[in-house]
Order: C-alpha cells, then structure tokens, then sequence
C-alpha cells in the first residue's frame, strides 16, 4: 500500500484537506471503480440482484452497511487481481478523469508546504493510488478488508470514513495540543458536501466545489470560497443517468 508520511513540525506551513468523490473527481469513485470492474467482467452486474433488493431498507440499514452490500459486485476476486483494477482504474482516470482547476489547487499548497491530506468516505484499495498520483502527503479512506479473496459482503474496519469520522483518522498529524473543535492554523477545505461540515470547520478557509444547498447555506454564512469546474453532465437528470449506467458497466 502507498504511504507517504510527513512529520509535523515547524517546517509544515499549514493544513490543506481535499475530500475526493464530487470534489476532486467529478462522480463518486464507487461507482466509477464499479463501472470499472463490469467492463471486465460483465457477469458481476448480477450484485443489483442482492444490492437492489437492500436498497428498501437503507434508511434503518444506514451507509456503512450498505456500502458493504454493494461491493458485494467485487465478491470472490482474488487480492491481487483487485490490486491490479485498482491501479488500472487510477491510471484510467488520471489526468483527464479530474477538476484540472481544484489539482491546481493541491499543487499550489504542495508548494506553499502545506501538509495536504486527501480524506475521502470510498474505500482506500483506490484512494490511496490516487494519492499517490496526485502527490498528497496521506490520504485516508474507508478500510475496506478484502482479504485473499473478496467476500461477499466485505467487512469495514473503523466505520465509514465520512463526516466526524474524518477528523479521527487524520488527527494524530495536527500540531500538538490540538483538540476537537480547534482552528488548524493556515489551513485550507474542499469538499461539495455538508457532510464534510466537521472537516470544514476546523480549517481558517475553505473552498466548495459545486456544493450541496446546504453546503452552500452555510459556506455563505461565513464567507466560503465557490469555485463550478467544467461537469462532464449539464444538468442533473444527465447526471442521475451517468450514474445509473455506471452502476450497471455502460458508462
């Protein structure tokens, strides 16, 4: 696994934090891996039999749980084949598959040295070679345990990597003396959604990429930063559909 560490001290000029899927990326990288992955092997499409299904009872089963019902469509690939579809699917989707304008960004406070930590809620067997190509000092994602080969419902070690979760996994690289609640000094945020509001509030400025309406509530209530890269889509039913045949390998 990539892993890139870098210490903090008096040398570290500042924080800049990047959530991925529809901030760096422009789809949900879950989505695009799977879409990914059925190219290859188009009999997986039958996990939306089992997937499908779950879906009925997401509101009371919650995201962890159904992040693991649909990765079902990876059940039985072997480690080093997933490895392999990782680094392939990165290698897809780098560069052209990004917002040019918000790489720019993570080049400009690589080269302010600002630590630059990359935080995403999808699972790390990819964050972590996007990091790699993007240069970023960490990266965190959801830890997925796909052992020797994929079960069919994956387990997830340390919960879903989304909203507050995402301060507990990078807080041992903030100054010491931080606590929970604290500004990072000289730090930067971007993300699209609210539900990066916990990351978001702890950095001194922060940049919303397309944000989410309630995002964008509150990001101009204290005068946040908005920046509308090129979508591949116009609207959102464009969108939805992208989406829908991702899910199924057609995108």
């Amino acid at each position: 696994m990539y892993e890139k560490t870098c210490e903090v001290n008096s040398e570290t000029r500042g924080f800049a934090l990047f959530d991925l899927d529809q901030t760096i990326v422009p789809w949900d990288t879950q989505l695009l891996f799977c879409n990914f992955v059925l190219k290859k092997q188009r009999f997986r499409i039958l996990y939306l039999a089992i997937f499908v299904p779950f879906t009925l009872f997401s509101k009371w089963l919650g995201p962890g749980l159904m992040k693991r019902v649909f990765l079902n469509y990876l059940a039985g690939i072997d480690a080093s084949t997933l490895d392999q579809y990782a680094r392939e699917f990165v290698n897809d989707l780098i560069p052209n598959g990004l917002y040019a304008e918000v790489v720019d960004e993570v080049d400009f406070h690589k080269s302010e040295g600002r630590m630059t930590i990359l935080n995403s809620a999808s699972p790390e067997i990819w964050v972590q070679y996007i990091a790699e190509h993007l240069g970023f000092d960490h990266f965190f994602g959801t830890r997925v345990e796909f052992t020797k080969r994929v079960p069919l419902f994956p387990k997830i070690t340390g919960g879903n990597n989304k909203g507050a979760a995402k301060i507990g996994r990078m807080k041992h690289l903030f100054p010491e003396g931080w606590k929970d609640g604290d500004v990072l000094p000289a730090s930067y945020g971007y993300s699209d959604s609210h539900a990066d509001l916990p990351m978001l509030h702890i950095c001194e400025r922060n940049v919303m990429v397309h944000p989410t309406d309630k995002l964008r509530e509150v990001g101009v209530r204290f005068g946040w930063k908005e920046i509308a890269p090129a979508r591949p889509t116009k609207t959102k039913s464009e969108f939805a559909i992208a989406c829908a045949k991702q899910a199924v390998g057609g995108y």
